[in-house]
């Protein structure tokens, strides 16, 4: 009989007794609020955006030890898992206030980056035209160059130009 009884007694004894490593004990809310607590007092929005929270569960913490002082443990325990609702809060409100401050920054990069956006563009802008520019005189340079090498008679409404004389020889000068 006690053969068949001995694994059921040995599971008993166990959960009973407890096995390290068999029951995972959960850290209390209380224990778990100091933590979240602790950890947002360290960064800056310790006094901004999560002071009223935290201040909030560090009077929740004062009144679940007074209830238990008191000999009130089950609103004890309510008012310790309020105080770490708290910390949560405080927790998540820290994360926001972190995520804005980024956003704010990248919105500041973002409008830089635009500012010089578009200075690029002008500046192309402007390289297009002075090459527009560049390319139209030298059409005209090139059509001036061309201009002469014609026959006047090739031009209509202009005049033949007279053939330019000569200067004489001075008397007396080496021959």
């Amino acid at each position: 009989m006690f053969r068949t009884l001995r694994p059921g007694i040995a599971l008993l004894v166990a959960l009973c007794v407890g096995v390290p490593g068999v029951a995972s004990a959960a850290p209390s809310p209380r224990d778990s609020a100091k933590a979240l607590i602790a950890e947002v007092e360290k960064t800056p929005a310790a006094k901004g955006a999560a002071r009223d929270a935290l201040a909030e569960a560090g009077r929740a913490l004062v009144r679940a030890d007074r209830a238990r002082l008191a000999g009130d443990e089950r609103h004890g325990a309510a008012l310790e898992a309020l105080a770490y609702e708290w910390a949560q809060a405080a927790k998540d409100l820290e994360r926001a206030a972190a995520a804005e401050a980024r956003a704010t920054a990248l919105e500041k990069e973002l409008g830089e980056a635009s500012a010089k956006l578009e200075q690029a563009h002008t500046l192309i802008e402007q390289t297009n035209a002075r090459r527009n520019r560049a390319e139209a005189q030298l059409k005209e340079l090139d059509a001036e160059r061309a201009a002469p090498h014609a026959s006047p008679e090739a031009q209509p409404g202009k005049a033949p130009k007279a053939p330019k004389k000569r200067a004489a020889p001075e008397k007396g000068g080496s021959e």
